[in-house]
């Protein structure tokens, strides 16, 4: 792994820290996330619902709005037609809970992850003309093909279709989107899709000319949606994250706080890394193992009784998906291990694979060797791809040269997924191979920044406390890294599946402090006691029975 350590003419710092009224070290933080402007400073440590932008900036904004009103007026039945993983299910539930306050007759229908086929999704039109449905508004997804949206206008059923996913095709013309990636007017392209069902729902209240308090109190289920799906930590994402973790203290969601207890955060003060690692997860497995709309209900629900029986799903479900993902996981480790060289990239494919944890097993494979990866599940001759990239290759810009070849193909820069035939599976293979074999070794060595030397010695409630004004922290806004050195580890376990991480405490001079080390299990042994290392670091909050400590998050060593 190559170190970086940013560094900035002391006479620069200082003039910029008198500019921000920051000290130095948040100065230094500031800067290296390219905030330069005093403005920028301010929007970024305090976003506030006035740094909210327009959302009739959407050039279709506008009609959509008076679509959903109109559907009010005339009290028709509307559908939410959401994507399956946590943002869309997110979004869903969020428009769900915002549109029935405004008197709208609301219905939802969720995809489903494992039986979801390639062609027209004949069930669910079937499903939703049975019901008398006027209007359909997607959540997180395209909706499909120009044949599923032909097959709508035939039964008389209007379409508007909210995503945030890049678009390989141009979406029909007479379909009204919204969707900040392809808006020419709306200034941030970086809102998940849970992000931009609030983008409507601010539109919708905005137009009506009524309370939007409802919008903010139920922000924690936006925040969700948009931790799980990654995207950058900046702009508009900060308010509506920072909005979302201050409402998890009391929030009006049952679910949610029934499931906090059960994870046994409560009491704590969450963040984004509580959602990532432990409520995204539980609320995922459902819809990766079984059916999301459970998650939706999980959301809605006010009775007790149903929403601990939801909870006991996704306990079942979490299970099942931790063992498949071990097992798959697993399995191309061995296949690895057996490789002459590291590999510049992971291609992998199987029959055996269970399509609903192909993408956490990429995740993990691609962190782990610092390489593009594509998981492939095959199953009633078909390919499901689930493909997840590194800084610097974008993944999608690499298979959307192949999308013509795609029964369904779409996702982001570093992550990606597709769908296609069996037959055409060997080409896509084949294409991968000559776009993928040409990295070199600098492509994929492992970079870690650094902001800037901080002795271990010095941290206490007081610095941490002013780091974390900077928070949330996640891509583009990643946690300071710190450096610092003669520092011994005292002592360490390692835990996880094959011991992939290790706690301990490390000391220098007087000081000594607990630390925990992800995914650097097989580096640390016994031989490290009573060395003198060089340490990366990210100082962490952490509760303990009775009052919050700190702990250090170890990145590297050496």
């Amino acid at each position: 792994m190559k170190w970086e350590l940013l560094n900035y003419n002391h006479e620069y710092i200082q003039r910029k820290s008198s500019e921000f009224q920051t000290d130095n070290l948040i100065t230094k933080l500031l800067l290296n996330r390219g905030i330069t402007d005093k403005e920028d400073v301010k929007r970024f440590l305090s976003p506030s619902v006035d740094d909210i932008n327009n959302p009739f900036l959407f050039e279709d904004m506008e009609k959509v709005v008076e679509r959903i009103i109109e559907a009010r007026k005339n009290k028709e039945k509307v559908f939410i037609y959401g994507d399956y993983d946590v943002d869309g299910i997110s979004g869903t539930a969020y428009l769900i809970i915002v549109l029935r306050n405004l008197g709208i007759n609301i219905d939802y229908f969720i995809q489903n992850r494992v039986h979801e086929g390639p062609k027209v999704n004949k069930h669910f039109i079937s499903y939703i003309k049975k019901r008398n449905a006027k209007l359909v508004v997607t959540v997180d997804t395209s909706f499909g093909t120009t044949e599923e949206m032909e097959l709508l206008t035939k039964h008389g059923i209007d379409l508007i279709i909210t995503d945030h996913h890049r678009q390989t095709n141009k979406v029909k013309t007479n379909i009204n989107t919204i969707n900040p990636k392809i808006s020419n007017k709306y200034p941030f392209k970086h809102l998940s899709g849970s992000g931009v069902a609030y983008k409507l729902a601010d539109a919708v209240y905005e137009k009506l000319g009524v309370n939007k308090k409802i919008l903010y109190d139920y922000m924690e289920i936006v925040m969700i949606g948009t931790v799980a799906d990654v995207v950058p930590m900046t702009d508009e994402n900060r308010f509506i994250i920072k909005q979302g973790l201050a409402n998890l203290k009391k929030t009006r969601v049952k679910g949610l706080e029934y499931l906090i207890v059960y994870l046994k955060l409560n009491g704590h003060i969450i963040n984004t890394s509580d959602i990532g690692f432990y409520i995204a997860p539980m609320l995922n497995a459902l819809g990766r193992i079984d059916s999301s709309k459970m998650v939706v209900d999980f959301y809605i629900e006010k009775d007790d009784f149903r929403i601990f029986n939801i909870i006991e799903e996704m306990k079942r479900a979490n299970k099942i998906r931790r063992y498949l993902e071990i097992n798959i996981y697993n399995e191309i480790e061995e296949k690895i291990s057996k490789m002459k060289e590291k590999p510049k990239y992971i291609f992998m494919k199987s029959k055996r694979w269970h399509s609903g944890v192909t993408g956490v097993v990429s995740s993990r494979l691609s962190l782990k060797y610092n390489v593009p990866v594509i998981i492939v599940s095959i199953k009633n001759g078909y390919g499901k791809g689930s493909c997840r990239s590194v800084e610097g290759l974008n993944i999608f810009d690499i298979l959307k040269e192949m999308s013509h070849k795609f029964e369904r193909f779409g996702g982001h820069d570093l992550a990606a997924g597709f769908l296609v035939t069996e037959e055409v599976l060997f080409q896509i293979e084949k294409y991968l191979k000559s776009k993928l074999y040409r990295l070199n070794k600098s492509d994929t060595e492992k970079k870690i920044s650094i902001d800037s030397y901080l002795s271990i010695e010095n941290i206490n409630k007081t610095i941490v406390n002013e780091i974390n004004k900077l928070s949330p922290f996640g891509l583009d806004n990643q946690e300071p890294n710190f450096i610092d050195k003669d520092v011994t580890f005292v002592n360490f376990t390692k835990f996880g599946v094959d011991s992939r991480h290790f706690k301990g405490v490390v000391s220098k001079g007087n000081k000594k402090m607990p630390v925990i080390g992800y995914n650097l299990g097989e580096k640390i042994n016994h031989q490290n006691f009573n060395q003198k290392f060089e340490i990366i670091y990210t100082p962490v909050v952490k509760f303990g029975k009775s009052d919050f400590y700190i702990e250090l998050k170890i990145k590297d060593f050496k």
